[in-house]
């Protein structure tokens, strides 16, 4: 009885089903728009690139602990030889063990603007890493929807395929009763037959390709899909909006506007560079609560250091080069990333553009290939074609038939990748 609780409770929640080690239940159905969620919770890439924007605000933090005060405290005993001392030597300098306890405070009064700079580079670089992780969600929205209209397409190839054996089955009922009447020869079925039987291994092909489809798009979302229905939610594109338009979108792309903030981080590490030069000023206060006696009058002290650089072997000179090389860098890098930008788009729209164009003269192919094969289908009948001639209209039509829905499906997806492309994800 309480195994039968165990197990009903299991299939009444997915999270207890993981508990206690039986599989999920499956969604019934999903669409775009869900995969794509699952696929942001499952992507490790994705939580890993927000792991290294975490470990950027923390090193923010250790910048930002340089220069605030630090607050110590410290206590000490300190062991000497005395057996040298003679009975003259008995002062408290001669003393052993020497104990004392202090507080200590410190803090960095200038460093020639070097932890400011610091902070101002890892403020950037944790833009940069921000902007990185939205571009990354559109290239995994790239992937879940490459991998979701492959779906699409195959599945609606097999489709098509399955219409094609039905007609071809109601072909081969037709011929044999025609044959029985002395209409049509035996050959004219087995013809038939044996076109019936290539449909049905086009079929199983597409099957295959449907499974291994369907297994990347469960990897990507981390969900079981093999047997969920897809449901094609986008509407069909018929118009796009002028190129000048989405080509100035290119500058406002995430990956574009990180490679910006990688810039103006690399100028603070100029300055950063730049600070071996300057002079470096900290002030130091102790506060004692326990020393030996001759000390004990004394309850605090405070110093005053400055360190002045002179020479330093030419290192502070190849810093600062090696700084602005890598600016140099920096800018060759965000130029390059702008133009990949803008070619990605127009590469983008043009396919768009192309794919519409095809989609609409595809139609047209499959509309005259139906009409061509119900027209043979009647010849027949009256004698005046082959039947040869039907069966290279019916395979005809499956062809414009599959072009014609390639078409429309491939239409869809290349909004998506255009979207994609100029990062306006729907």
């Amino acid at each position: 009885m309480g195994m039968l609780l165990v197990v009903l409770t299991a299939a009444l929640s997915p999270l207890a089903a993981e508990t206690i080690g039986l599989a999920p239940v499956p969604p019934a159905e999903a669409d775009l728009a869900q995969c794509y969620a699952w696929a942001k919770v499952q992507s490790e890439s994705l939580h890993m690139q927000e792991e290294q924007i975490e470990q950027l605000r923390q090193q923010y933090k250790q910048v930002v602990g340089a220069v605030l005060p630090n607050v110590g405290y410290n206590y000490s005993t300190k062991f000497q030889d005395t057996s040298g001392a003679g009975s003259s030597s008995s002062g408290p300098f001669y003393q052993s063990p020497q104990p004392q306890a202090n507080f200590t405070l410190s803090q960095l009064l200038f460093s020639g603007f070097k932890e400011l700079s610091a902070m101002k580079s890892f403020k950037h670089q944790e833009k940069a890493g921000k902007l990185q992780l939205q571009r990354g969600y559109a290239l995994l929205y790239q992937d879940v929807s490459n991998a979701f209209y492959l779906i699409i397409n195959l599945e609606t190839q097999l489709a098509n395929v399955n219409t094609a054996m039905d007609l071809s089955e109601s072909r081969i009922k037709e011929l044999r009763s025609w044959e029985d009447l002395g209409k049509s020869r035996h050959s004219e079925v087995v013809l038939v037959e044996s076109q019936k039987a290539a449909y049905e291994a086009q079929a199983e092909g597409l099957k295959g390709q449907i499974d291994v489809a369907r297994d990347l798009l469960s990897f990507l979302t981390g969900q079981h899909l093999g047997k969920a229905k897809l449901v094609d939610r986008l509407e069909r594109v018929r118009e796009l909006e002028a190129e000048e338009l989405v080509l100035g979108l290119a500058s406002t792309r995430s990956d574009v506007r990180s490679l910006q903030e990688a810039v103006d981080a690399q100028k603070s590490q100029i300055t950063v560079a730049r600070a071996g030069w300057y002079p470096t000023a900290t002030a130091t206060a102790d506060y004692y609560n326990y020393r030996i006696s001759f000390y004990r009058p004394i309850h605090w002290d405070a110093m005053l250091t400055v360190n002045l650089p002179l020479f330093s072997g030419g290192s502070t000179v190849a810093a600062t080069e090696q700084a602005k090389s890598q600016l140099s860098q920096a800018q060759y890098n965000f130029e390059l990333g702008l133009r990949q930008a803008r070619s990605q788009i127009h590469s983008a729209y043009a396919t768009l553009r192309s794919s519409i164009a095809q989609a609409v003269a595809a139609e047209k192919s499959f509309r005259k290939a139906d009409e061509c094969y119900k027209l043979q289908l009647k010849e027949y009948r009256l004698g005046l074609v082959s039947n040869l001639d039907v069966l290279t209209a019916l395979a005809a039509l499956l062809n414009a038939k599959q072009i014609c829905d390639q078409s429309v499906i491939q239409s869809k997806l290349n909004v998506l990748l255009l979207k994609v492309a100029d990062e306006q994800l729907p």
